[in-house]
């Protein structure tokens, strides 16, 4: 199974480097994020050079600190303001990547509703130009994926799987058993079960074993983590969440 790492895990550090060393650590894959400024490099920039040495590039995640995420599923302006920058974002990665990665909810307070769904089939228009996979991402609650997936069918409606917002938000939603046929690319990190740590993999409370069992069933997947540690050595991190993944695959592919 390829190995993925995002970008932004640290984001102190010269970007090249970043890139250099995770190629060099054997990762065949990296991922980033539509956040300008926070990188050395733009997003165009990052991408030419990982392929310049020869690293794939897994997904793009969405912006959406300063969006009012929940009006996604409300009729009114904020929801439409949410919904014309996603549209932004995809104009602006759609001729980069496979995958684009989204935010469909900030807080358990949201409700679904028709205009999200509305929302979501004009996004998917969008995605149609490019032809990029609109993969939306489990967060606080399951609401948002039973109901997008009970009410939808595009061949470009995919899932983005976190199994670290699985651990500490929605313990009993078993996602990739009920929709892993939807999923397209993976967020690996641990956590407490309290927090949103963000941790590799095996340093908290998920259960890898049962993780390894539900990926066995799509090893085509890549395995792609999503940590932060902002301030330890990169090298270090890069290095050590390597390993952390690869004895995961070993227990999917046994």
């Amino acid at each position: 199974m390829k190995k993925s790492i995002n970008l932004y895990f640290n984001s102190k550090i010269n970007t090249k480097q970043k890139l250099l060393e995770i190629k060099n650590s054997g990762y065949e894959e990296f991922f980033t994020g539509i956040f300008d400024g926070e990188e050395t490099l733009t997003l165009t920039e990052q991408i030419d050079y990982a392929k310049s040495i020869g690293l794939g590039l897994t997904m793009i995640h969405c912006a959406y600190y300063d969006l009012k995420l929940d009006s996604f599923w409300e009729e009114g302006s904020d929801g439409e303001e949410v919904k014309n920058e996603y549209i932004r974002q995809i104009n602006k990665c759609g001729t980069l990547t496979r995958n684009f990665v989204i935010h469909l909810h900030l807080t358990p307070n949201y409700k679904t509703s028709r205009i999200g769904l509305h929302r979501i089939n004009e996004l998917l228009k969008e995605c149609e130009k490019y032809n990029v996979n609109l993969a939306v991402e489990n967060l606080l609650k399951e609401d948002d994926i039973k109901y997008i997936f009970s009410n939808i069918s595009h061949p470009l409606l995919k899932i983005c799987y976190d199994c670290g917002h699985q651990n500490f938000a929605t313990p009993d939603f078993d996602l990739m058993k009920n929709y892993g046929k939807y999923v397209s690319v993976l967020h690996i990190h641990d956590n407490n079960g309290i927090l949103d740590e963000h941790k590799i993999i095996g340093e908290g409370t998920i259960n890898i074993e049962n993780l390894a069992k539900n990926l066995s069933k799509f090893p085509n997947l890549t395995l792609a983590s999503e940590i932060k540690y902002p301030n330890e050595d990169y090298r270090l991190v890069i290095k050590r969440n390597f390993e952390a993944l690869t004895n995961l695959e070993k227990l999917v592919l046994r």
